[in-house]
C-alpha cells in the first residue's frame, strides 16, 4: 500500500532582508512519518516552516498540503489540516487559556468546548483555564500550543522549536505524543537545536545551509552510516558547506 504524501516542497526559493536563504528546495513528507529540519541558526527552518502555513509566501515555487497548492485563497481551508506550535505572538499575551481556545474553536468550527480541559490534561498542563497567557512560563506555554494544536486533530503537526522551555519530563511527553500521532498516520514537522533529542524519535531529517536544503535523509540510515549518528552527520555536512561557500 501507498503512504501518501502530505507535504510536497517544489523548488522553493524565499529571500529575507533582500538575501536569499532558502534556495529551489525540494522536500517531500508523508503521513506517518516526523521529519526534522536542522542547521545552524539563521539558514531558514523557520522561515520554511512559516511558507508551510502560509504565513509568508515564497518568491518562486510551490507548496501542495494534501495536494492542493498552498495559496491566499487556500490558505483558510488548508490550514484546518495543520497544527502548530510557534512562537506566541505578543498580543495575545493579555487572553486567557480559555479565550485563546474559544478563539481556535471558532475558527475550526469546534463546538465542544468542555474538551479544553481534556486537552490540558493530554500534556499535563495544571493550570485554571481563566489563566492569562503572561503568567504561563516559556515551558506552560509550550505544552498549551501544544493542546490547541491538537484540538482539531490534524493531519500535519508543524513545530517550530517545541522543546524549548520543558524540562525533562516536558520533552519525554511530548516525544511519545509524537511517536503516537505518527503511529495515527499524522506528518509531524519540526525544528530543534537539540540533535541528542531528534536521533531517538525522528523518521527522517533535512540538513539546510548557506541557502541549500539537502537531501532528505531517513534517520536510520544515517544512524547506519555514521557512528556519531546525527551529531556527526550535522558536523560532516556543515563541514562541506562551509568548504563550498
Amino acid at each position: 500500500m501507498s503512504i501518501m504524501s502530505l507535504i510536497s516542497i517544489d523548488k522553493l526559493s524565499k529571500s529575507v532582508n533582500e538575501k536569499e536563504i532558502i534556495r529551489r528546495a525540494n522536500v517531500t513528507m508523508h503521513e506517518g512519518e516526523i521529519c526534522a529540519f536542522i542547521g545552524p541558526n539563521g539558514v531558514g527552518k523557520t522561515t520554511l516552516l512559516k511558507c508551510l502555513l502560509g504565513l509568508v509566501f515564497p518568491e518562486q515555487g510551490s507548496i501542495k498540503i494534501n495536494n492542493k497548492i498552498l495559496s491566499e485563497s487556500t490558505r483558510p481551508e488548508i490550514l484546518k489540516l495543520i497544527g502548530a506550535v510557534i512562537q506566541f505572538p505578543p498580543s495575545i499575551s493579555d487572553m486567557t487559556i480559555s479565550e485563546l481556545f474559544d478563539e481556535h474553536y471558532h475558527y475550526m468550527q469546534l463546538k465542544n468546548s468542555e474538551s479544553y480541559t481534556g486537552m490540558l490534561e493530554l500534556l499535563e498542563l495544571n493550570v485554571p483555564l481563566t489563566t492569562k497567557i503572561k503568567k504561563l512560563s516559556l515551558g506552560m506555554k509550550q505544552r498549551l500550543q501544544l493542546a490547541i494544536a491538537l484540538s482539531h486533530r490534524p493531519k500535519i503537526l508543524i513545530l517550530d522549536e517545541p522543546f524549548n522551555g520543558l524540562d525533562f519530563d516536558g520533552i519525554d511527553l511530548m516525544k511519545r505524543i509524537f511517536t503516537d500521532l505518527k503511529k495515527e498516520g499524522v506528518c509531524v514537522v519540526i525544528t530543534s537545536h537539540s540533535l541528542s533529542e531528534l536521533e531517538n524519535f525522528v523518521t527522517s531529517v533535512v540538513f539546510m545551509f548557506n541557502g541549500e536544503t539537502y537531501e532528505k535523509k531517513p534517520v536510520k540510515d544515517i544512524v547506519r552510516a555514521y557512528s556519531g549518528g546525527l551529531k556527526e552527520y550535522y558536523k560532516v555536512l556543515k563541514m562541506e558547506g562551509e568548504n563550498i561557500g
